[in-house]
């Protein structure tokens, strides 16, 4: 089984919405809720809407639902089921109200939060959806502590732990590879739960940052690939699944309009290459007659790669990056689920 960590974002939620029966069937998304786009009437957003149009695009087919707790994606909404009153009642409620029973929710925890509240929590959603999920930074010394608080009221095999990894830098490869193993010395022990799988990404917030990465092309290792092979070799038993950011950035940054280069990005082996062009030079068009007919022919069969196709072939079915990500993730997740 794959497990794609995705935000609900536009991007995202379009990437998903085009992935083959096939495929959904071989996959797990995490989703981070986030909240919908701001309008006038909900000028904070809402996270009830952004809900609704999960269910519309992914309600058939289980999924693990968490909240997004970047600043920039929740609002008042997502602060209030952070309440752990009454076992994070306000979530518990939040659940049941918007996602279905084949749904597997995380356990949310706050800073300083009670252990009472934490295993309330825990007991009442594995009571009602079989499994929880619980997510922290791998780095995260509390780890341990909800891991212990989830097992004194429910078995090991009920509980999904996901470390997150956040951006795997190669230069820091090493030192990311030695705390994925401490937390399974650490956190896990001989505590085997139902699923453990770390979650990170290669992909940089600017491709043209990295070293021998030029204006026009570029490449950069598959460095979560090469990492979860690494550790499924280390710990064979415990680690049996997949899981990344699903090709994106873990961390969100406002972008301003108008600065953004055209961009195609696709996987060539253990790599990620990309063609970039100017809007004045020709754009997603030009840039797709760059990209070689035998990486052309390396592409799943799917959605995003029609996207790559077609542009190669002078139609350009879309014209902004938010489109161009969905073509990264739609072929990220087709090759990933393979």
């Amino acid at each position: 089984m794959y497990f794609p960590n995705l935000k609900t974002t536009d991007s995202e939620l379009r990437a998903v919405r085009h992935l083959s029966a096939d495929v959904k069937k071989k996959i797990t998304p995490i989703f981070e809720l986030t909240r919908s786009r701001k309008t006038t009437l909900a000028p904070s957003g809402s996270l009830k809407r952004r809900a609704e149009q999960l269910r519309e695009i992914y309600g058939n087919h289980k999924f693990i639902i968490d909240l997004c707790t970047e600043q920039d994606l929740m609002n008042d909404e997502t602060v209030a089921l952070f309440d752990e009153t009454g076992g994070y009642s306000n979530w518990q409620l939040f659940l049941q109200e918007n996602f279905p029973k084949m749904t597997v929710p995380c356990a949310l925890y706050i800073e300083g939060g009670h252990e009472m509240q934490f295993k309330r929590q825990v007991s009442a959603l594995v009571e009602q959806y079989g499994k929880i999920c619980i997510r922290t930074s791998v780095l995260d010394e509390f780890a341990s502590t909800l891991y212990q608080w989830a097992l004194d009221v429910t078995e090991a095999d009920h509980v999904i732990l996901c470390p997150v990894l956040f951006y795997i830098d190669r230069t820091e490869y090493e030192k990311v590879r030695n705390a994925c193993e401490f937390y399974v010395s650490s956190v896990v022990g001989n505590r085997y739960p139902g699923v453990l799988i770390f979650a990170g990404s290669s992909f940089p917030r600017y491709v043209t940052e990295l070293p021998g990465c030029a204006d026009d092309k570029g490449s950069f290792p598959l460095s979560e690939v090469k990492l979860e092979d690494e550790l499924r070799q280390r710990f064979p038993v415990l680690i049996r699944n997949k899981a990344d950011f699903a090709s994106v950035h873990p961390h969100r940054y406002p972008t301003k309009g108008g600065t953004w280069v055209p961009r195609i990005d696709f996987v060539d082996g253990d790599s990620f290459r990309y063609s970039r062009v100017r809007r004045g030079q020709g754009g997603y068009a030009a840039a797709a007659m760059r990209i070689d007919t035998a990486s052309i022919a390396k592409l799943p069969k799917c959605w995003g790669a029609d996207q790559i196709i077609s542009a190669k072939n002078g139609k350009v079915l879309g014209g902004s990056p938010s489109f161009w990500i969905s073509v990264r993730i739609n072929c990220w997740i087709t090759q990933r689920s393979a």
